[in-house]
């Protein structure tokens, strides 16, 4: 059960990340004209940013939740 708590927080860190980075290189392209792949809308990525910077936050505090009853668990087992 706690492996799959972490297996599941390491995904969605994971996934994070991977919004964090892409709705990165959105922003980069921003001055970039459209013709050539750039956008003129900054709204969606940088949502995109605040959404990926969640995700993080939240899959870490599961990490931590899971290592504290992990943790709970070993000081009974002693």
């Amino acid at each position: 059960m706690i492996g799959s708590v972490f297996s599941s927080a390491i995904s969605g860190i994971h996934t994070g990340m991977n919004s964090l980075a892409r709705s990165g290189q959105e922003i980069a392209r921003a001055n970039i004209p459209a013709e050539e792949g750039g956008t003129d809308d900054l709204a969606p990525p940088l949502v995109e940013q605040i959404e990926g910077k969640t995700q993080v936050q939240a899959s870490a505090r599961v990490v931590e939740a899971g290592s504290a009853t992990l943790g709970s668990l070993l000081d009974i087992e002693v």
